[in-house]
Parts: structure tokens; sequence; C-alpha cells
């Protein structure tokens, strides 16, 4: 009786980690059909949801230091930003914007790189700077205030600036790139078709050397890579993948 109450509280709760699992699947195989306009909007209403809680979660902490804060600098202003609500709504704006463009540019331009991030830095700086009004205030009592569009490019270019660097410091934590001998006939292979921009993209999905033959519409579908690029990988494959050497295909012309 025991064994069985413990196997059924068991099968319970494997199905209730699936179904997760199952959504968050069958959402990115929905979303990889979409447009990239509607990836970058879904993106960004995620981003926003995130962020309004990060929002109240920082103005109900600082509640007590913003009472005391004076204005006169931009650590003050972030300080003296409102409450709990007020920082959700600026929170929200800010990551939702920088989530929705940076999934459109990846989207739009099939590579992930620098340049998507210090674009939705600026557009997420902007608009925070807009929608919080950090940017409107004088930085010396009694002078006349910026101009807000002003404000908002300056808050751009400061936010892009940081992403830029933090981005850069992460590679240089990272150390230097050496080749994956996981995915090396993967990398010849896509080198060859001219399809190098989407290693990024079959790596987070392991798709490696041993699973090359395996590769199908789903699987490639999963991994975001277009439709013109997936049906050229697939034939690649379907016609080259019959010779003794099983990753023959990911050779470069002319390999043995």
């Amino acid at each position: 009786m025991t064994n069985s109450v413990v196997a059924t509280l068991f099968d319970r709760s494997h199905t209730l980690k699936e179904k997760p699992e199952k959504i968050q699947k069958a959402y990115e195989q929905w979303i990889a059909q979409q447009a990239p306009a509607v990836e970058g909007a879904f993106s960004g209403v995620f981003g926003s949801l995130q962020g309004a809680f990060l929002g109240t979660l920082m103005g109900t902490l600082t509640q007590g230091p913003m009472a005391e804060a004076q204005a006169g600098g931009p650590t003050a202003q972030m300080m003296q930003m409102g409450g709990p609500l007020t920082q959700a709504r600026n929170f929200a704006v800010m990551t939702g914007t920088n989530a929705g463009i940076n999934a459109f540019m990846r989207r739009y331009r099939k590579v992930e790189d620098i340049q998507n991030s210090l674009v939705a830095a600026f557009g997420s700086g902007a608009c925070f700077s807009l929608v919080s009004g950090m940017g409107n205030k004088p930085a010396v009592p009694g002078t006349t205030a910026p101009n807000p569009l002003m404000g908002a490019f300056s808050a751009g270019i400061v936010f892009a600036l940081f992403q830029g660097a933090f981005y850069k410091l992460g590679e240089s934590w990272a150390g230097p790139k050496t080749d994956d001998t996981e995915f090396a006939r993967v990398k010849a292979m896509l080198g060859h078709l001219g399809y190098s921009k989407y290693e990024k993209n079959v790596k987070r999905a392991q798709l490696n050397d041993q699973t090359l033959l395996l590769w199908d519409t789903a699987a490639l579908q999963e991994a975001k890579i277009p439709a013109g690029p997936r049906l050229v990988i697939l034939n690649h494959i379907a016609t080259k993948g019959r010779r003794n050497d099983v990753l023959c295909p990911a050779l470069p012309a002319g390999g043995k």
C-alpha cells in the first residue's frame, strides 16, 4: 500500500515537471514560425513581467532611503524614482524593451552578437529615461531642466556603453576561444555551405557530430535555423551521407 502511494505521488510529480517543459517546447516551436516582430513582442511582454517584479521589489526595499535622498546626481535621482508601483512600471519598460529589441534583432539578423546587445541597451535606456523622468530633472536645483529627448538619448548611450563593456568583460573572462571537438565536423559542414553564422544555434541545441545524420526538420527548427538553410543542410546530409564514413557530409569540399 505504501509503495503504491509513493509510486502514485512520484508519477504525479513527474507529470507536473513535464508539463512546463512541454509548454515551453510548444511555445518555442510556435514562435519559430512567426515573424521577427511577433517574437520581439512576446519576448518584450515576458521581459516586462520580470522587470515589474524586480521594480516592485526594489521599490519596496528603497522606500526608506528614498525619503532621505536629495536631488543632485544620477544616484540620488535613481533613489527618487517613486514607490513600488512606479518602479515596477519603470523597470517593466526597461527590461521589456531590452528583451523585445534583442529578440527581434537576433531573429531578424539571424545572429547573436554585441551589436544586438548595444541596440537593445540603447533602446531600453532611452525608454527608461522617458518613462521615469530621470533625464528631465536639472542637475542643480533652480537651473533649467534638460530636454527630455536629449536626456533619453544620453541615457541610451550610457546604457549601451555599459552593456558593451560588460559584453567584452564577459568574453575576456571566458578566455580565448578554443575549437570544440564535439562540433568540429558540424562547423566544417556549415562553413562549407556558407552557414557559419548558425554555429551558435546548433551548439545551443546540442546538435553535435554524433547527431549529424539524425538531423531533421524539427531539430533544426528548434535550433531556430530558417527554412531555406534548413532545406540546404538536410539535402546535403541526405545526398552525402551514404558514404562509409557517416560523418563524411560534414567534411569540407574535397575532404576524405
